[in-house]
């Protein structure tokens, strides 16, 4: 009886998993942190107020609450700092690591416990908090 209801409950698990894969993923926001938002082609600096599933609600530098707003992550990109410690997706997992450079549009990191051979330019959308 016991092993028909673990089974069960690790059926379940997985079937609710392959139907709301996002349920299981990180957000790509965390409350408090700093971002850039798109906003009519230009990103403008922000922070992250709260999180809901794949979206962010923020808060403008410099504008007043009337401009806060609910963003998804096509205009969502976190701003890093050389030395920040971050998580970075490779080939559908997320591994730790830190901030070595930035550039425009690209930060260049290294996982932790890796030798600096794996080091690598990676887009925004592989980096999170």
């Amino acid at each position: 009886m016991k092993n028909k209801l673990l089974f069960g409950a690790i059926f379940m698990a997985t079937w609710v998993g392959a139907l709301i894969p996002s349920a299981f993923a990180a957000s790509p926001c965390s409350v408090g942190q700093k971002a850039e938002v798109l906003w009519k082609g230009t990103w403008y600096p922000a922070t992250v107020l709260d999180v809901d599933d794949s979206k962010c609600y923020i808060t403008y530098e410099g504008y007043d609450s009337s401009w806060d707003e609910w963003v998804g992550t096509s205009r969502f990109r976190a701003s890093f700092e050389v030395g920040d410690a971050v998580r970075i997706l490779w080939k559908g997992k997320w591994y730790q690591g830190r901030i070595l450079d930035v550039s425009e549009n690209l930060y260049k990191i290294t996982y932790d416990g890796y030798d600096s051979s794996w080091d690598e330019w990676v887009e925004p959308s592989r980096v999170s908090r």
